[in-house]
Parts: structure tokens; sequence; C-alpha cells
């Protein structure tokens, strides 16, 4: 694929196009930026910004030059745990794809020498990684904006000036970056290690608050509601039913907001439980140092599930308070509570039949879509995505020899 005039041209400094790869600016011509996202949302993310891209980096970066940004979809950039791993792909992507810079976007979280990392930057790879979880989940489009217009500035700063060997050298840092992130600095051992030249870490509950948050968001959990619909059905069955027993009128008048909270919750809680062990989220770790990633894709699984229950909970407590308002008549409901209604009786009616339904109609339901109910799970989609780009990678080889 002809890019057009590159301002950098790469030289091999060993026997492989995996090592090291230097570059030097042409007078003039164009700069090729690659982003290689994970699929979901880092994908649409980095389609999105693809087109406004360019015009930004020539205003904020160099408009001496032109700006072609690419984006190439890798389903490995969302399976390798380690920083290491990522940068390497997104290396190895870049230089098949004859790009000058890339920025790997993954929806994984990256942990350093203990640390929550946010962004890396390669200069001797050409690369720099940005892990989106660590972003939080608010105005997470924006923020990954500024974080790749700062990643794409740092490693065009550092590496147009050639050093006196032709080799990349250690420019002038690029200011900024979003989010209260922390600059690693002096480098520690294990950004020497790496060849990272560039690291900015989370810090402190606030940033373990963002990533858990950036990681639900990743799990996308509003798409679990449509796997709801039978259980909600069975739900709304089973609470339209309760509402012509007088009894359950006499009750929601005397329980109380606590108890009616509780209640609520204790539905909330038998469902998720539900839903974990019968499709099997759960996860169990395979081997002693994996344990730390398990316990957090398994929190990050239980407070997703929470968030699409909370969701149904909400749809059922509209369709059984529209239900109690239109066949609960007013005159009736106040003679058997002896007291005046209002708005406020039926939500409460509504609210203690809602959580009755949850558990006596909802939980066992059969949830639709399996699938869709799974991929809430941070190890499960992992897999799936490892798993599919081995078959792409055994069909070609099959291609390959058949052609031959």
């Amino acid at each position: 694929m002809d890019h057009g005039p590159s301002v950098y041209s790469r030289r091999a400094s060993g026997s492989t196009r995996h090592e090291r790869h230097y570059q030097e600016v042409l007078v003039a011509g164009a700069v090729t930026l690659g982003l290689i996202p994970a699929p979901d949302i880092p994908e649409k993310i980095a389609r999105e910004l693809a087109s406004e891209l360019p015009d930004l980096l020539g205003g904020r970066i160099d408009d001496r030059v032109s700006w072609d940004v690419q984006v190439v979809v890798d389903p490995l950039t969302g399976t390798d745990r380690e920083a290491p791993e990522i940068l390497d792909e997104c290396s190895e992507r870049m230089l098949g794809e004859g790009w000058d810079l890339a920025i790997c976007l993954t929806d994984l979280p990256v942990y350093r020498s203990g640390a929550l990392v946010a962004a890396d930057v390669s200069v001797e790879r050409g690369v720099a990684g940005l892990s989106l979880p660590a972003l939080g989940a608010v105005r997470l489009r924006q923020r990954t904006r500024e974080a790749t217009l700062w990643l794409a500035h740092e490693l065009y700063a550092r590496t147009k000036e050639p050093g006196p060997d032709g080799s990349a050298t250690r420019g002038p840092r690029a200011e900024g970056f979003a989010g209260p992130f922390r600059r690693v600095d002096p480098p520690d051992e294990d950004m020497k290690e790496m060849d990272v030249d560039a690291r900015f870490a989370a810090t402190g509950a606030r940033g373990h608050l963002r990533l858990w948050a950036g990681m639900v968001l990743a799990n996308r959990p509003w798409k679990m509601l449509h796997a709801f619909k039978g259980a909600i059905a069975a739900a709304f069955a089973t609470g339209a039913y309760a509402l012509v027993i007088t009894t359950l009128w006499i009750l929601s008048d005397s329980v109380g907001f606590w108890r009616l909270l509780l209640l609520m919750v204790t539905a909330i809680v038998a469902m998720v439980t539900w839903i974990i062990v019968a499709h099997q989220l759960w996860e169990r770790p395979s081997e002693r140092e994996a344990r730390h990633w398990v316990a957090l894709y398994n929190g990050v699984s239980v407070l997703t599930i929470s968030v699409a229950v909370l969701f149904a909970y909400a749809v059922l407590f509209a369709l059984v308070f529209a239900a109690a308002w239109v066949f609960v008549p007013g005159a009736y409901f106040q003679t058997i509570l002896r007291h005046p209604v209002s708005i406020s009786e039926y939500l409460t009616l509504s609210w203690l039949a809602t959580s009755l339904a949850t558990v006596a109609g909802a939980l066992g339901a059969s949830l639709e879509d399996e699938e869709t109910v799974r991929q809430a799970s941070y190890g499960y989609r992992q897999r799936r995505r490892q798993e599919d780009d081995n078959n792409d990678r055994e069909a070609g080889h099959r291609d390959g020899r058949a052609e031959r």
C-alpha cells in the first residue's frame, strides 16, 4: 500500500523487522499515524477520531507536513495483559503497514511495577500505548482524543531530530496529558527494560475508581438489557398478578422506606448472583501470578451485571407502576388503606411488587442471548478474541497451502 511521501525512512539495526527502527526527517512530506484499536469501544472511538485528527495534528504539532491517520483493528491489542506485548504488537503492525508512528488503543488495564499505567511512549519502537479504562467512563471520547494528540506530539517531538548516528533521539517533551496522571520521572527499571521513554500512571483511590468505571463502560452493560427480555416478561407477569392481592397493598403501606430499600437490594443481589452462577462468569485463577487479574475481572463483572440488573429493575418498575396506576382503582385502594391515597402510595406499591417480582418471577428464568451476557466478562472476551485470531491465522495458513 502506497501512503505517499513519508517524513520518516526506517533503517533496521538488526537482523529482523521486529528490532529497533530509526527515523530521519525529509525536507517535505507527510506523516502517517496509525491507530490500532482493540475491537468494540476502542475501535468505535478510533474511527470517529480518524477524520478529525489530521487537522488537529497539523494545528497542534507541525503544520509544515500533512498528516494522514489510518485505523486498523487488531484483536490481539485486547488479549495481552502485559504492556510489552501490546507495544510489540503495535510496532509489528506499524512496520507491516508502512506507517511512521502508531498508537495502540486497548480496553485492558495495564499494571507495571505495581502502578496503574495510562500511557506508555516508546521512541525506539516509534509507538505508544493508551489504556482507555484508565481514562474513566466520563467524556471518554474527548479524553481519548486529547491523549492521542499528546502521545503523537510526544513521539513526533522526540523522533523528528535524528541523532549523530541517525537513530531516534530523546527529544523535548510534549507538555500536558488528558486527566490527572503522574509522569513517572525519572524512568524506573521497568521502563528501561521495556524501552519506554515516557509513562503516565494513575495514582490513589480516584485513579482506581476511574479504572473500574472505564472497565464497566468497556463491558457495555446496556447491551445486556436485550438479554433480559424473557426475565422481565416473567417478572412483570408475577408483579401484575401480585397487584391484585389486597394484602400486598396493606403491606406496602406498612413496611416503610428502609425495608423496601433492603428488599430491593436483596432482589438485585439475588439476581446478580444467579446470572453469574448460571452463566459461569466467575473466573478462577489458573496460575498464581494471575490472581490479581482474576480478582479485578471478577469485581468488574459483578459491577457490570449489577448495572445491567439495575437497568432491568428500572424497566420492570416502570411497567409495574403503569399496571398499578391503570388496574388498581383509587377509591378501592383508599378503602383498603383507610386513608387518602396519592401517587406516593402507588409508587410504594409498585416498588414492593417490583422487588418481589424480581425474586419470584425473574430468578431462574433463562436469559436470552447468552453470548451477550458472557461478553460482560473481561477474561471471556479476551479468550474469544484470542481464539478468533488463532482461527483466522489457521485459516490463512490453510489457504496458503491450498494455493501452493
